[in-house]
């Protein structure tokens, strides 16, 4: 279970995430949907450590993420998919 508690995250002055709770759970298919601009790519990338959550937690099956050290955060990673949207990865072929 991936349960995200109380994540705060802003870049300067720009709010983008302000105390976000959710669990997602085992089985289940879980969406997270919202305008552009409204934090998706943001919640995404604390969930999974590429940025530092300015306050909260993500916790894996009870584990405080945000707490691991990075080899143990490497082992949660290898457990994790992400696709990118519209084939982001390749924007910049013609």
């Amino acid at each position: 279970m991936i349960e995200v508690e109380n994540i705060h995250k802003e870049f300067g002055n720009n709010l983008v995430l302000n105390d976000v709770s959710f669990k997602f759970q085992p089985g289940k298919t879980n969406l997270i949907i919202g305008e552009s601009g409204s934090g998706k790519t943001t919640l995404l990338k604390v969930m999974i450590g590429l940025y530092n959550l300015d306050s909260g937690n993500i916790k894996y099956n009870g584990r405080i993420f945000n707490d691991m050290k990075i080899k143990e955060k490497r082992l949660i990673r290898q457990e994790i998919g992400m696709l990118f949207q519209g084939g982001a990865l390749f924007d910049y072929l013609t």
